[in-house]
């Protein structure tokens, strides 16, 4: 069974939503920024302490990595969409949700401490869901709104991927 993806703004909860859906459908949880400071032996900001491109190839063989890999929900950073090859790599065994938290609910919620792009303050966050609405929905295979119940996020995905896995399944893919 394919990967499910989730892509979206950091703090539209990728993470929680991950491990929910984890663990209603038994797959292994994986949090792609977790796992690359594993793989790195540094944390986020000291990735981009050495440049953002730095940070940006590293994410590009975590990618690769996950292409790899079946039977996983893995929860990207919020700027995997950023290059095509990661979500090439990220398609090739997986289906991706584009969770679209509205940008006022994120900033209401989010802890900035380990986020090296919000150094700034929050509101840089307006700026980047301009710069990069297009391009989660240009990947996204499903669009999933989270302005409700995580409870009922995790259903409509758990829902809209067994449908399409079902569909694949029977046509022989």
């Amino acid at each position: 069974m394919k990967n499910i993806i989730l892509i979206g703004m950091m703090g539209c909860g990728k993470s929680t939503i991950g491990r929910m859906l984890a663990e209603r459908i038994s797959y292994q949880y994986i949090d792609m920024d977790t796992y690359l400071e594993n793989k790195y032996h540094s944390t986020i900001p000291e990735l981009f302490s050495v440049s953002e491109l730095y940070f940006r190839d590293k994410e590009t063989e975590c990618c690769k990595d996950m292409g790899h890999t079946d039977n996983k929900i893995i929860s990207t950073g919020g700027g995997v969409i950023l290059r095509e090859e990661n979500m090439l790599y990220l398609k090739n065994n997986g289906l991706v949700f584009f969770i679209d938290r509205p940008v006022e609910m994120i900033i209401n919620e989010l802890n900035t401490d380990h986020r090296p792009l919000l150094k700034d303050g929050v509101f840089k966050l307006y700026d980047l869901e301009k710069e990069r609405r297009s391009l989660y929905e240009k990947y996204a295979d499903f669009i999933i709104r989270n302005d409700q119940l995580l409870i009922d996020v995790r259903d409509k995905i758990i829902s809209l991927y067994g449908k399409s896995e079902g569909a694949n399944h029977e046509s022989g893919r």
